[in-house]
């Protein structure tokens, strides 16, 4: 082999390890760019997005935006519908999410009741219950529903998380601030599966830990490291219908997916800001038809794509 092709080899060896490492990757004929969303009506740019949401009954994508004070709405095909703001009671949203009755709920930066919006109906709020004498006030972050319509929701402040029955009614907290089984270091954001198990997503302490539907530790996967199977700063997960999970890692730029137990099985993402490629991602969702959607605070924009074959699961990837 001559020089320049060993300088060729290694070259495209360095960009395969940049673009997912050992991983099999995701992008190659399974998912395909569909168009992205970077304002509201052509003049009004994302700031600093935080959080998006789906309403598959409505086929509606939510979007919150920090700095813009705002939750804006687009049809899924990313079409601008109606934007929610201060005139609304929107301040600083930071959490999103959507039941099965398109109830939308959202949760603001500086703590305070998480906000309640039947579609059509006139918004209310949800507090948190207290966290025990030397717990902090609660602050609620990111928000999931199961398909019972009961609402997770995560207290920054006191490493738990919260859960209501439909009727919004407090049922139990999971958690607590520290290091041992069923605590959390720096606790992101959470996701129930279809059989009720609730997964639960660390930035720094075991990545994910999974309960079942009455908030008993059930197991962990996951670690943090440089492996391609390893998470480095993980923001957001979600769980598809085949109960796989997918993690957002935002500083490689990258979702990871894992079977429910924990498997590794494909990372999608290749750093760069052009279509298809992901800039900082923060969270993402996956409709049941298969359309992903991917929100890049580094790119300031929300990506959607297609998953082709949805219905099927993805395997394990090869060493």
């Amino acid at each position: 082999m001559t020089t320049t092709a060993r300088m060729m080899t290694g070259l495209v060896l360095a960009l395969a390890l940049l673009a997912g490492g050992a991983g099999r990757a995701a992008d190659a004929g399974r998912i395909a760019f569909r168009y992205a969303i970077r304002d509201f009506q052509g003049h009004e740019r994302f700031q600093d997005p935080t959080a998006l949401a789906l309403d598959t009954k409505k086929g509606l994508l939510y979007v919150a935006d920090r700095a813009a004070g705002t939750v804006f709405v687009y049809s899924t095909l990313g079409i601008a519908r109606t934007r929610l703001d201060d005139k609304d009671g929107v301040k600083a949203p930071i959490g999103l999410a959507v039941d099965r009755r398109s109830t939308l709920y959202i949760s603001e930066d500086d703590g305070g009741p998480v906000q309640v919006l039947p579609f059509n109906g006139t918004m209310t709020t949800l507090a948190l219950p207290a966290a025990g004498e030397k717990g902090l006030p609660p602050k609620p972050g990111r928000l999931a529903t199961d398909r019972d319509d009961n609402l997770y929701v995560v207290d920054r402040a006191n490493g738990r998380v919260c859960v209501f029955d439909r009727a919004q009614k407090f049922k139990y907290a999971v958690g607590s601030l520290g290091d041992k089984e069923g605590q959390f270091k720096e606790l992101q954001d959470i996701a129930v599966d279809r059989q009720g198990r609730l997964y639960a997503l660390d930035a720094t302490g075991p990545a994910v830990q999974v309960f079942d539907g009455k908030g008993h530790y059930l197991y962990t996967f996951g670690t943090h490291g440089e492996a391609p199977e390893q998470l480095s700063f993980p923001t957001a997960l979600f769980i598809d219908r085949q109960d796989q999970v997918w993690i957002v890692d935002r500083p490689r730029h990258a979702l990871k997916v894992y079977d429910r137990m924990g498997t590794f099985l494909l990372t999608f993402g290749t750093y760069g800001q052009g279509e298809g490629e992901l800039f900082h991602p923060l969270d993402a969702a996956l409709d049941d038809t298969g359309h992903l959607f991917v929100l890049e605070v580094g790119a300031l924009r929300v990506q959607a794509f297609t998953v082709t074959r949805p219905f099927e699961p993805f395997t394990p990837s090869m060493p």
